[in-house]
């Protein structure tokens, strides 16, 4: 049996996430094969069957990973999809809302139009907002707006790229809440201390803080429905605690990180998405 490891490249994280997967194959006596996209022989690349395990640890091999998808492999997807779905943050949280899992309110269309932006300072519950760039990814193209000039001289310049952003509605958060999804259940769990000098928590993954914290049964069942929408069985989902106490999804993430809660939940995450695979692929 071999599990198939896809990155693209080496950023921040992926080299210690590769170590440690292998580290986990090796107790599960599966083999580690890591796949860089940038430097793989597309000439000669395997077929894979259901005794294979496959997963994209990192972003950015999703023409990779859409190659050796197919129906018989063994992934952490619900459904094997026919290509990589390369969904972003924004596409998910479409349908999380068509789930009605609680969310902070949204608008998923930029606009420069005055009369509109008003009617959506409204609806998102006044200043501040923040505009996030779809497909973004560790806060970078999120942008917190905290007056009505600030929002119009940014959407006349963002109207004129090429990207796609969203409107959202901005939450004082007492913490931010990481429930990592693995099957049916979640495996580990921990708040994220909010940044005092950046609302935004993980540009640089080596500053975020872990705080080990058990959630209530309901805030797991909502994590493991939030991944299920998305055709994942594992994942990293986010969630912000406000003030008041409530829970509110903010984005899921697949892949996603986990070098930090090992130690922190004291929990092997590695070895149990080895296992799980493993276990899914003699059961198919």
């Amino acid at each position: 049996m071999n599990f198939y490891c896809l990155h693209e490249g080496f950023y921040e994280g992926v080299q210690l996430r590769l170590d440690q997967l292998k580290a986990a194959c090796e107790k599960q006596r599966v083999e580690f094969v890591a796949l860089n996209s940038l430097t793989a022989d597309y000439s000669s690349l395997p077929t894979l069957t259901k005794n294979d395990l496959l997963y994209s640890c990192a972003r950015g091999s999703q023409t990779l990973e859409s190659i050796l998808l197919n129906e018989n492999v063994t992934t952490f997807y619900v459904k094997n999809p026919a290509l990589n779905q390369a969904f972003s943050s924004t596409d998910w949280s479409i349908l999380h809302d068509k789930a009605n899992i609680p969310a902070p309110k949204t608008i998923y269309h930029l606009t420069d139009n005055r009369a509109l932006l008003k009617k959506y300072i409204d609806y998102l519950g006044g200043f501040p907002l923040v505009i996030k760039v779809a497909g973004g990814t560790r806060g970078i193209g999120t942008i917190k707006i905290e007056t009505w000039q600030n929002l119009i001289s940014t959407v006349d310049y963002l109207a004129t790229t090429n990207n796609s952003f969203i409107f959202r509605q901005f939450i004082q958060a007492r913490s931010g809440c990481r429930l990592i999804v693995l099957g049916n259940e979640v495996i580990a769990s921990a708040d994220f201390a909010m940044n005092e000098n950046d609302f935004r928590n993980a540009v640089v993954l080596s500053e975020v803080k872990y705080y080990a914290r058990k959630y209530p049964e309901t805030l797991k069942q909502l994590a493991v429905k939030a991944a299920h929408v998305a055709n994942v069985e594992w994942a990293g989902v986010d969630f912000l605690e406000d003030e008041n106490g409530n829970y509110l999804l903010l984005e899921i993430n697949f892949p996603t990180g986990f070098s930090g809660l090992i130690d922190v939940c004291g929990v092997d995450i590695p070895e149990k998405m080895i296992a799980y695979l493993k276990d899914k692929a003699q059961r198919q």
